[in-house]
């Protein structure tokens, strides 16, 4: 993982920008793609959050080992209860190699990863999850007013 910092002007710009292209050219059209961008408008979000309220403008190394994509620890570090909590997991349909069935689960910072690389979500399902991720971007808008 990189461990390059960034301000919070670049986070909030990001989280900006991503938000832009993260919406579908039609309501209800939202695809994976745009959920990958939704996914990272949200980690942008959480962590230019996080730097306001610690009276900071860098988010570094130390902070970014500590995160990563983990929105789940974001959201426990900004203490926004449990309103705004993210599933713990997820399940993607099950694969195989040869005879092998292969079980397909991952921790909900890994999401970028399902949606990146075209899996579907099956629980919770890709909707699903865009549905918490809409409610935690609705609560950053309010934080960075």
């Amino acid at each position: 993982m990189s461990a390059i910092p960034f301000t919070d002007r670049e986070l909030t710009r990001a989280w900006r920008e991503l938000l832009v292209v993260a919406q579908p050219p039609a309501p209800g059209d939202r695809k994976n793609p745009h959920r990958l961008l939704l996914f990272y408008a949200v980690e942008c979000g959480l962590k230019a959050v996080w730097l306001k309220r610690q009276r900071r403008t860098l988010f570094e190394g130390a902070d970014i080992h500590q995160t990563g994509h983990d929105l789940q620890q974001l959201l426990k570090n900004l203490k926004v209860g449990s309103a705004l909590s993210l599933p713990e997991s997820f399940q993607l349909p099950d694969t195989s190699q040869g005879a092998d069935s292969l079980q397909r689960k991952g921790k909900f910072g890994d999401l970028h990863l399902v949606w990146r690389y075209g899996g579907k979500c099956q629980a919770p399902t890709d909707k699903d999850c865009e549905q918490q991720l809409l409610k935690v971007l609705a609560w950053i808008q309010g934080e960075l007013k």
